[in-house]
């Protein structure tokens, strides 16, 4: 092998050095996009952590309502049951008034 010279050494190096600098630079902008990428989905989770405390509220809402749905139903029953009572007592006078006349 002949022995190079400084200007081949040099240019020899230079031209590794711009083929590391193009390495370095095709890392720097996978990294950014990689960067990118992961801002985008870090808004993405935000937003449906988001979406899902808004969901908790509503799910916590729509518990309250079926509480409240179930209590008036309570109510109603005893209302009903106690009309029935009444009518039953009602029918029961009517019927001792008929026997006493």
């Amino acid at each position: 092998m002949a022995e190079m010279t400084e200007r081949e050494f040099l240019s020899a190096i230079l031209g590794r050095m711009n083929e590391i600098g193009a390495d370095v630079t095709a890392i720097r902008d996978r990294v950014d996009q990689i960067d990118r990428r992961l801002d985008r989905m870090e808004g993405r989770l935000d937003s449906m952590e988001n979406r899902m405390e808004s969901m908790e509220g509503r799910m916590g809402k729509v518990e309250e309502a079926l509480l409240d749905v179930k209590q008036l139903q309570t109510q109603q029953g005893e209302q009903i049951a106690g009309i029935a009572v009444t009518m039953l007592e009602h029918t029961a006078s009517i019927r001792t008034l008929k026997l006493i006349k």
